[in-house]
């Protein structure tokens, strides 16, 4: 697995801790603590943040490709119209 595989997996990890620390703090923001909802912002940050990784190391990998990243999704929608 090459390093571009382990920074994207490693990123959607954080996203799916990121999304079940949220879950628990919603649930106890439901129950009455205040508290939790900062926990709630921080998790939101984190999956942002996450997200954002995700998106710049793709464009990062098609770039070294040769591909813009605008040019990589018209590429993708004119294959997904073929069929």
């Amino acid at each position: 697995m090459n390093q571009y595989d382990k920074d994207m997996m490693h990123n959607r990890e954080l996203i799916y801790d990121a999304k079940g620390q949220l879950h628990k703090a919603d649930e106890k923001y439901k129950k009455g603590d205040k508290g939790a909802k900062q926990e709630m912002i921080h998790d939101r940050e984190l999956i942002h943040d996450a997200k954002d990784e995700i998106h710049r190391i793709d464009e990062q990998k098609h770039e070294a490709h040769g591909y813009s990243a605008s040019a990589h999704k018209i590429l993708k929608h004119s294959r997904k119209n073929r069929s």
